[in-house]
Parts: C-alpha cells; sequence; structure tokens
C-alpha cells in the first residue's frame, strides 16, 4: 500500500468525517434527537481516523484472505482503542468511552464485542468501503488534494488544540471540586465540634448553677437572666465560626467562577460524550453533567 503522506492524510480526515456522521446518526437515533458527538467540536472524531488507518495498514498483507484481515484488523484497532483510552483517562482523569458494563471487556477500555465489529470494519472497509474513497482520492489532481490536505490539518489542529485545552480545563475543574467538597467537609466537622464543645461548656455552666438557683429561690429570675446571658459560644469559637463563614463563602465563589470558566467548551465536552465516567471523580462530573444538561 505505497501511499503518501498526503494520501494516508486524505484518508484518515475522511474516515474522520465518516466516523461522526456514523456516531451521530446513530446516537441521535437512539436517543430521539439531533446529537453531535465526540471529543471534538467539528465533524471529526479521531479514533475513527485512527482506527481506519490502522486497519488499513495491518490488514495491508493479507488483501486475498477474509479471515486474516478480519484477526488483523480486531487486534491493530483494539490495541489502538485500549492504548487511547488508558492514555486519555491518565491525562483528564475521564473515560471518554467505558465497557465496564459489558462481558468479557478489558478494564473497560475494551470488550470482545466491540473487538468483533473492528474486524468486521475491517474486512467491510478492504472489500467495501475504501475501494470508491480511494478513486475519489485518485479523482482529485494532486496540488488540489495537497491544498484541501493543508487546509483541513489547518482546522483539524486548531480545533483540536482548542478542545485538548478544555478537556484538560474539566479535568481541573473536577480536581478542584474535589477539593472544595473536602475542604467543606473539614469545615462541616469543625463547625460541630466547636458547637458540641460550646453546648458542654453550656450544660456544666447550668449544672453549676442549678443548685444556687434551688436556695436563691426569691432571685430566681436575676439567676435565669444572668444565665441567659452567658449560655453562649465561647469568644474564640464563635470568630472561628466567623473564619470558617468567610472561607465557605469564598468557596463558594470559587465554585462560581469554576462553572464560568471555559463553561461553553465544558457544555459540549460533557454534552458530547454523554458516557464518559471517571473511578476517582464520578460523583463531581456527575454534578457537571446535571449542571450543564440542565442549562438554558
Amino acid at each position: 500500500m505505497g501511499y503518501t503522506i498526503v494520501q494516508w492524510m486524505f484518508f484518515f480526515f475522511i474516515y474522520c468525517f465518516v466516523g461522526w456522521v456514523w456516531e451521530c446518526t446513530y446516537c441521535s437515533i437512539i436517543e430521539r434527537h439531533l446529537t453531535n458527538r465526540g471529543f471534538m467540536r467539528g465533524p471529526v472524531i479521531p479514533i475513527y481516523g485512527c482506527g481506519t488507518t490502522v486497519m488499513l495498514l495491518v490488514s495491508a498483507p493479507f488483501k486475498d484472505n477474509i479471515a486474516l484481515i478480519f484477526l488483523a484488523g480486531m487486534l491493530g484497532a483494539t490495541l489502538l482503542e485500549f492504548v487511547t483510552g488508558a492514555l486519555m483517562e491518565a491525562l483528564f482523569k475521564v473515560r471518554y468511552w467505558d465497557y465496564s458494563h459489558i462481558p468479557l471487556n478489558i478494564h473497560g477500555y475494551v470488550c470482545l464485542g466491540a473487538s468483533l465489529g473492528w474486524g468486521l470494519a475491517a474486512v467491510l472497509l478492504n472489500k467495501f468501503i475504501h475501494i470508491p474513497v480511494e478513486r475519489l482520492e485518485a479523482a482529485i489532481p494532486y496540488k488540489y488534494e495537497q491544498l484541501i490536505v493543508l487546509i483541513v490539518t489547518m482546522l483539524f489542529v486548531g480545533d483540536f488544540s482548542i478542545s485538548f485545552k478544555a478537556a484538560l480545563d474539566l479535568r481541573d475543574i473536577l480536581i478542584r471540586m474535589e477539593s472544595i467538597k473536602a475542604e467543606a467537609e473539614r469545615m462541616q466537622k469543625r463547625v460541630d465540634v466547636l458547637l458540641a464543645v460550646a453546648t458542654d461548656e453550656k450544660d456544666k455552666w447550668v449544672d453549676k448553677r442549678y443548685a444556687q438557683i434551688t436556695d436563691m429561690l426569691t432571685s430566681m429570675e436575676n439567676a435565669l437572666s444572668a444565665a441567659k446571658d452567658k449560655i453562649a459560644i465561647h469568644e474564640s469559637a464563635r470568630e472561628e465560626l466567623i473564619e470558617l463563614r468567610t472561607k465557605a463563602v469564598m468557596l463558594k465563589d470559587r465554585v462560581t467562577a469554576m462553572f464560568s470558566f471555559r463553561g461553553r467548551l465544558n457544555s459540549l465536552i460533557i454534552k458530547g460524550n454523554p458516557r464518559m465516567v471517571s473511578k476517582r471523580f464520578q460523583a463531581s462530573l456527575d454534578e457537571l453533567k446535571a449542571y450543564y444538561n440542565n442549562r438554558k
């Protein structure tokens, strides 16, 4: 398969687009409304372009053997899917696809059903799909093909850079949300301790004064009035509560700032990948999904 770099890139972009059309059509039918799928904002899904490129490369030596085309395509694309899924989760802390709920999966990155699908796709690609695509590419004068590839590459790189940065922002938001939750929990525990201590001190004070009140029936009202003033949180504890309240306001401001930070891109990523999951930040991710999906 003696293609030039320009030809390989042409095929890559074609199959990125074909994959996007397939994914959006399938998901729109399942969900009964139009939906844009994928990591990037444009009409491309890179995993399909990479997958078809790999399948064409690994199956090239077996052009006349359907069984070996199936096997090579299945293994090559499955390996690509596993490596891509593991790297994306390590980098972004979320999974953009997850097969954990499907039998015979490997760490949720790949599963037997998807692998068999890749094998079938390799056969269809070599025997049916790639033939007209190859003819289309051959019909375009090389200089125009170079120009098309150059322009699409520039758009692709720009889109990928923005989407990559947005995915990193989303990861940072998840990490900060977990940090804020942990800080809020620590603050709540401290408040509970302060109130508990204050209550204990109050009870001790009341017990101590009870005997005096019993002996001083004639001045009960004055004693109760004095007790009312003294049954209070210690001044140092009161100051700490004020400080905790200030921190809580600051935490709220940080949350507000997080949600407004590159909010549009984060919304597009989450809506375009509704099945994304995160082992470490699932609760926070669910909150973000609810926030962006309910947003007008």
